[in-house]
């Protein structure tokens, strides 16, 4: 049974709407961050996000950009609160989400053709971590398994556009790993921007911008985010 809440809030200026249950994030802290750290350029036709839950952060950018974005998202029940989102929005003509899993993309989007890919991708490692969430999705949102981030590379090579952005926030531990399965598809990183939960933490997230068959030198590293209170979902 799809058990429904609406959410409404403004953002950028403009008021929109999202459908959720509490069996799945709504907009989380990374997803905002992630969000905000897309850049779209004016060239840009096509943003794609990989496994884009409750359609959040598409839902974002709409606020100040044209740019045609498609969701891929491989739960049903999250697949139908968005349609829902995207309904009470009217933002049909901007916005679609497709029920399909990552890996079947050749169905709906030739090599080469996207211009950037997004993905908040499963933070933890199955096979090292201990705690699991006994909900299902959430346990799928956090943990490595359909989307590897190696998986998320190799799509990214094969779809996006030379010169495309793809967009990613992860753990900090993890960013050399991150880095050497991009450098493998040909994606190289662009820029990167801590963020950190207040001054005397350590950083938790890193947002990540690496571009397809973009020159590894030239690394930006941005100012960092700081939070002032909250804890960083993932």
């Amino acid at each position: 049974m799809l058990i429904n809440k609406k959410m409404e809030f403004s953002h950028n200026g403009k008021n929109l709407i999202l459908y959720y249950d509490d069996n799945y994030f709504k907009i989380t802290t990374d997803n905002l961050a992630l969000a905000n750290f897309i850049k779209i350029k004016s060239k840009d036709k096509l943003l794609v996000e990989f496994g884009s839950g409750l359609l959040s952060i598409p839902l974002l950018l709409s606020t100040r950009s044209d740019i045609k974005m498609v969701g891929i998202e491989k739960n049903s029940k999250a697949f139908r609160l968005s349609e829902m989102s995207i309904k009470d929005n009217h933002l049909e003509d901007k916005i679609k989400v497709i029920n399909d899993d990552i890996k079947n993309l050749d169905k709906y989007f030739a090599i080469n053709s996207i211009d950037i890919i997004v993905c908040n991708p499963p933070y933890f490692l199955l096979d090292n971590e201990s705690i699991t969430s006994d909900k299902e999705y959430l346990k799928m949102a956090r943990y490595e398994g359909d989307m590897a981030i190696s998986d998320v590379a190799r799509l990214s090579k094969i779809y996006l556009r030379d010169g495309g952005s793809l967009f990613l926030v992860s753990r900090a531990d993890r960013l050399f790993e991150i880095r050497d399965t991009l450098i493998e598809n040909k994606l190289a990183i662009k820029e990167i921007q801590f963020i950190y939960h207040d001054l005397d933490s350590t950083s938790k997230l890193v947002l990540i911008e690496a571009r397809k068959s973009g020159k590894e030198h030239g690394l930006k590293v941005l100012k960092p985010i700081i939070l002032e209170e909250g804890d960083v979902d993932g």
